[in-house]
């Protein structure tokens, strides 16, 4: 049992749920800070669930050497309604792909003045070209870009806490909003096991060693769980300076130093072009088998939709997003019927 299949497959897993909401520590804050002691509960259940769905997932992807959704899903459902289904996630992986290029376009002419098309433009050919070592190019990428986002959010985390000696009444500065925390947990994780589920089926050929899944799994969620943790420390830290703010990651590292600032600007275009790569991934693997042409080829699709992006990162989260809610709840909804009343949907 290989390490390096562990830690190929598990940054990957983490890579894509680490997109630039995370990142930028507003879904940590949404989700979790809000709820004071208790959001720190919530990272913990969050990060366990995200170990056992994705080991799930990912053992049914290797059993079935899948390389789409539809190899995982068609035994949950009938021919007919999977290709509806396909249709939508094929649709979500291409939106959240346009998504995530269009914010690290953003960011680059918020940060850089770098003009906003022509660097999505760039971006978008650099994607596709490492992307033509498939696999590898994915898990190299990942490989790399991860353990630079923990040591950056850990940097960052190391001096924006400094000042801060006792955690405890740290978690105490937020008000919190209730006893919701749980269900917040739920629906996060719901959330992002959408695009989870999407790429993880198409890594069944990665490996045909199933053994490999909880190696992968653990890795992801401690990943997950550190970067979790040390944003959710420094959002209740600066909790009262952070309202209205959009991007808090940022807006604490702008207090600290102008090299913080610039790490944390780097922490988001990796969020972004880790999560970008998967779904670009995850869409060629489906393309390609569903027409009988070569993963080459099915790249050329990602090209598709670029004139889009001039829609703009806001207006493109606003129409897409909620596509992530429709495929997240009908698969649930599949899961659901197949495991407790045994039948298919046709």
């Amino acid at each position: 049992m290989s390490l390096r299949d562990w830690v190929d497959l598990g940054f990957i897993y983490a890579g894509t749920l680490i997109g630039a909401g995370f990142a930028s520590g507003q879904e940590i804050m949404r989700f979790f800070t809000v709820y004071g002691k208790m959001g720190l509960a919530g990272i913990v259940i969050t990060c366990i669930l995200f170990f056992f769905l994705g080991s799930f997932i990912l053992s049914l992807a290797i059993r079935h050497q899948s390389v789409s959704i539809r190899d995982i899903l068609l035994p949950f459902s009938g021919k007919k309604l999977m290709l509806l289904f396909e249709l939508i996630s094929d649709l979500f992986l291409l939106g959240g792909y346009y998504i995530m290029l269009s914010g690290c376009g953003a960011v680059l002419w918020e940060g850089m003045k770098i003009p906003y098309l022509p660097a999505v433009i760039f971006l978008c050919i650099g994607c596709v070209l490492w992307l033509k070592n498939g696999v590898n190019g994915l898990a190299g990428f990942n490989r790399v870009m991860v353990p630079v986002m923990v040591i950056l959010t850990f940097l960052i985390g190391y001096h924006g806490l400094e000042g801060f000696k006792d955690m405890a009444s740290l978690m105490e500065m937020v008000p919190s909003a209730g006893k919701g925390w749980l269900f917040s947990a739920l629906v996060y994780v719901s959330f992002n096991m959408t695009s989870g589920c999407v790429v993880l089926s198409s890594l069944g050929t990665y490996t045909k060693k199933p053994g490999v899944v909880y190696g992968a799994s653990f890795i992801a969620s401690v990943t997950l769980f550190v970067m979790a943790t040390l944003l959710y420390l420094m959002t209740s830290a600066y909790f009262r300076e952070l309202s209205g703010v959009e991007i808090p990651l940022m807006h604490i590292a702008s207090t600290l130093n102008m090299s913080l600032y610039w790490a944390s600007v780097i922490i988001l275009l990796c969020a972004m072009l880790t999560t970008a790569l998967s779904f670009g991934f995850a869409f060629a693997q489906s393309v390609s088998r569903k027409f009988r042409i070569s993963f080459d080829h099915a790249l050329l699709g990602l090209f598709l939709g670029v004139p889009f992006t001039s829609w703009g990162f806001s207006n493109l989260i606003g129409f897409i997003y909620p596509l992530f809610g429709i495929v997240g709840i009908f698969f649930a909804f599949l899961l659901l019927c197949r495991r407790f009343f045994s039948f298919k949907i046709e």
